[in-house]
């Protein structure tokens, strides 16, 4: 079965809030909801693009937490200048 454009850009909103950590709820839907309508009222030209711009402007996302680039830098010795 097709499915619209809308409603692939509200699912696509509901999935990215809930694998980030945000307990989804009737208010959540609402909102999501209203941030397609928004987008197909205004005519975008690319609704997936504009709809995931704006996702940080309407929801209050949890901070991405990444792991360190490299480990800690120990300083260490392989033996050079012992004089052996």
């Amino acid at each position: 079965m097709a499915r619209t454009l809308g409603e692939h850009a509200l699912s696509r909103v509901l999935e990215y809030l809930a694998v980030n950590g945000v307990a989804l709820n009737d208010g959540h839907t609402l909102v999501a909801l209203q941030l397609v309508e928004e987008g197909l009222q205004r005519g975008e030209a690319d609704l997936m693009v504009w709809v995931m711009d704006e996702l940080p402007r309407r929801f209050e996302l949890p901070a991405l937490q990444l792991p360190p680039v490299s480990p800690r830098l120990e300083r260490g010795s392989i033996g050079y200048g012992d004089g052996k």
